[in-house]
């Protein structure tokens, strides 16, 4: 088991198997965040504070410079495969407008990228799982922020099923995948923070 991430307990069952669509009919918990691995629940804290600053200033920046077709969304259930069942919440995405219209959990087609804000208690899991995950499910783009000042991001493109780095940037962020876009890294994080 890897720090910060425990099987679920309590109310859901512990040790149980789920398929996406019994996951996506659990009732709401904003307790912690649950995300399924291989049909078994996996329980992680909520976010601390400098990262859910980070994520929502990225989310905001990206937001409006997205064209009408994509959404910037911090968040949301991201269902990545089938057989066997995963189900992961990126700390952000871009995905697809046209997802929103639909009555069930956002697919891996939908995202045409997705932000990992790093924790020191789920490292391997942004570092390492996810980002596999993330490609196994053809997810093109992949960007791993780490919070700590200054705020740092390492971007990742999906080439022949394998994401390589593109850049890594401290400062300013300036892409052109999934569009152009320009990120002012600096702005991320409140001066108390560094």
């Amino acid at each position: 088991m890897l720090r910060g991430y425990a099987v679920s307990i309590g109310q859901f069952g512990r040790g149980s198997f789920y398929t996406v669509e019994q996951f996506a009919a659990l009732p709401e918990d904003n307790s912690m965040r649950y995300e399924l691995d291989s049909g078994y629940l996996v329980a992680s804290p909520r976010p601390h504070l400098n990262h859910m600053i980070v994520a929502g200033r990225l989310c905001a920046q990206l937001d409006r410079q997205l064209p009408n077709h994509l959404l910037a969304v911090q968040e949301i259930d991201v269902m990545l495969l089938l057989d066997p069942p995963i189900v992961r919440i990126p700390d952000l995405v871009v995905l697809h407008a046209r997802a929103v219209n639909r009555q069930r959990l956002v697919t891996a087609e939908d995202v045409v990228l997705a932000v990992e804000v790093l924790s020191p208690g789920s490292l391997k899991i942004d570092t390492v799982v996810k980002p596999l995950e993330y490609a196994d499910a053809n997810i093109p783009n992949l960007w791993l922020v780490d919070p700590k000042p200054p705020v740092t991001v390492s971007t990742f493109t999906l080439v022949d099923g394998e994401f390589e780095e593109s850049q890594r940037a401290e400062h300013a962020l300036t892409t052109a995948e999934p569009c152009p876009l320009r990120v002012d890294l600096d702005s991320l994080l409140p001066a108390v923070f560094g």
